[in-house]
């Protein structure tokens, strides 16, 4: 499947959702480290294991995946990244500052996502939240996204609904 080369953005209504690259390695990682390493709700394990470095945020852009953020005033405040699958366009390692939730900036994220698996062609988004996340449960309502499978374990004791939407190719 052929990655899409445009600039990959999208205009929310407050803010705009964009593709970042290595230059922006060191505010992703910095970031990653101050919204997981605080992120009680999933065990220590995970925390640590989604605050990660520079060099493998650069890794994982040499791997394929693709890192998109929102920033205000020169600051990253929000980034997730995605990836091309065999089954569609998954969405995963988002966070966003505490101080600018509930300001559109995942809305943001959620937009481009979906313009960014219509733009490579794939027939869903998916992602996989923490089971029972009522947060996590709202946007996915609001994006219409629904329910795929039973919760599973994707680590020891954290247990994760798998959710995806249909991507209209048509326009």
């Amino acid at each position: 499947m052929s990655i899409c080369s445009i600039d990959d953005m999208y205009t929310g209504e407050k803010h705009r959702a964009i593709r970042l690259g290595k230059e922006d390695a060191k505010d992703i990682s910095e970031l990653y480290r101050e919204v997981w390493l605080k992120a009680y709700e999933y065990p220590e394990e995970w925390r640590k294991k989604r605050a990660i470095s520079e060099e493998e945020v650069k890794k994982e852009m040499d791997s394929g995946y693709f890192f998109f953020g929102v920033r205000i005033d020169g600051r990253l405040v929000g980034v997730y990244k995605a990836s091309i699958t065999e089954r569609g366009c998954f969405g995963e390692h988002q966070a966003v500052l505490p101080e600018y939730r509930n300001q559109g900036v995942a809305s943001a994220m959620y937009e481009q996502f979906y313009e960014f698996a219509k733009a490579n062609k794939c027939k869903v988004n998916y992602v996989n939240i923490l089971a029972g996340n009522e947060p996590c449960e709202r946007a996915m309502k609001k994006f219409n996204f629904y329910k795929t499978g039973e919760p599973w374990e994707q680590s020891k004791g954290m247990f994760v609904q798998t959710y995806e939407r249909k991507v209209d190719e048509e326009g």
